[in-house]
Order: structure tokens, then sequence, then C-alpha cells
């Protein structure tokens, strides 16, 4: 990699961690893990107003995260890339560890 194309990189990694640190975008992208979801059905489950859900969305659109389908008359959503799933298990691999105060090295 060229120093341009380092630089891209790190980037595009920093734009994922900052991603994963809006708790609405992180319940999102859990919540479809195994199944697609109409916006409606994001909103209904999380109780967070249709305007904030459909702006985070975009996002998760924007970085290939999530993708939707139109059927009918509803957008429906799904997980569009499932290796950020790993990035997000191994980070809460991490948090337990780090609230029961125990070394990463026991289980």
């Amino acid at each position: 990699m060229n120093t341009n194309e380092e630089q891209n990189f790190k980037n595009e990694m920093e734009a994922v961690f900052k991603l994963l640190s809006n708790h609405i975008r992180l319940n999102i992208l859990i919540m479809l893990e195994n199944k697609q979801f109409s916006v409606n059905e994001i909103v209904e489950a999380l109780g967070i107003p249709q305007s904030q859900i459909s702006h985070q969305l975009a996002i998760l659109k924007k970085h290939q995260l999530v993708s939707s389908q139109k059927i009918g008359k509803k957008n429906f959503y799904k997980l569009d890339d499932p290796h950020i799933l790993n990035v997000i298990e191994s980070t809460a691999n991490h948090v337990k560890h780090v609230l029961q105060g125990k070394s990463h090295s026991e289980v």
C-alpha cells in the first residue's frame, strides 16, 4: 500500500469505529443479524422516531453495512456485511472482561 492508500484505509477504519459508537446504529446492526426488517418494524422495536432511524440507516447504507430492498410500499433493510458482527462480538467480549474485572487470558 502506498502512503495515500494507507491513509485512506485508516480513515475508513476510523469511520467504522465511529459508526459503531452510536447506540442506535449498533442496535440496528444487532437487530439485523438474522432477519431483514422494515423501517417501521425497526422504529417499533427500538422505540425511536422514524426520522432518526431513517437517518441512521442511510449512514449504515452509505458505509455498506446494510442494504435495502423495496417490497411493495415498504423498504426492508438487511445486514450487508456480516463481518461487522465479528467486530461487535469481539468488542462485547472485551467489555465483559473489563466489567467483570478479569484479565483477558481468563475465560
